[in-house]
């Protein structure tokens, strides 16, 4: 195994020189290698910052800054789009070093780094639902964090996405004439986003769906919802009215 880390870690080494991005740490001593990686990572350099704290790793494996080498090396690899070797380090360091003083930011890191591999929300959902998940690890293991504030408006902007989608894909179903599936995808986005901004669309949406399938008093009890619950636009207010004056 010793023997495989060592050929795999020339292999980098020999990668990144090709590239021009090879950085000197010969008769380095710890403390100098720490400050080029800081500095390297403060210009935002993270190909030379990665190097020399993924060499770091090798060379001081029992560091008491050793969860640090891994999450600034994670850091790096993220902001170069190495999404895999990102993920892999932050949860080194997660469980790894669960008591650490970088265990929280990882967590969190992780959750961000799953989001930002987002694509449009009609698209996949995968990586937003892991990034959700993570930010719920983040929640239910470091409640004391400062970085609490942070952790809360990323799973604000990660519900956001997921009402976005189930909305698109109601209403693909109740175009679809399929009003019952519509109904299954907008009630649960109520129900587990209910700081989404499109919340009175999901509360219409479930409206039309309901009329499509004849039952006009659940529909018109969701218009009330909307009206009474919701900020609406002009557009959504003459929309509500004009369904709950039609006879039915």
């Amino acid at each position: 195994m010793k023997r495989k880390l060592i050929c795999l870690w020339a292999g980098v080494l020999s990668a990144l020189a090709s590239c021009g991005t090879s950085v000197s740490t010969t008769g380095m001593t710890r403390d100098e290698m720490i400050r080029l990686a800081d500095q390297h990572f403060g210009n935002s350099a993270w190909s030379q910052a990665s190097m020399v704290y993924t060499e770091m790793q090798f060379r001081f494996p029992g560091d008491e800054l050793y969860d640090l080498f891994l999450f600034r090396g994670a850091i790096c690899n993220r902001e170069m789009r190495l999404w895999a070797d990102a993920e892999f380090s932050f949860f080194r360091v997660v469980n790894e070093f669960p008591r650490g003083a970088w265990a929280d930011d990882a967590q969190l890191a992780l959750a961000e780094t799953m989001w930002r591999q987002r694509r449009d929300h009609r698209r996949d959902p995968a990586p937003v639902l892991r990034a959700r998940e993570e930010i719920q690890s983040f929640i239910d293991r470091y409640p004391g964090s400062d970085l609490m504030d942070e952790a809360i408006e990323l799973l604000e902007v990660v519900d956001e996405h997921l009402a976005l989608r189930a909305l698109d894909t109601g209403r693909f179903y109740l175009r679809r004439g399929k009003p019952e599936a519509a109904i299954l995808y907008l009630r649960e986005a109520l129900e587990n986003h209910p700081q989404a901004s499109c919340r009175a669309e999901l509360m219409l949406a479930i409206g039309d769906a309901y009329l499509a399938m004849g039952n006009v008093f659940s529909a018109r009890s969701y218009f009330r919802r909307a009206r009474d619950e919701c900020d609406l636009t002009p557009a959504q207010s003459i929309r509500v009215e004009e369904r709950l004056s039609e006879e039915r």
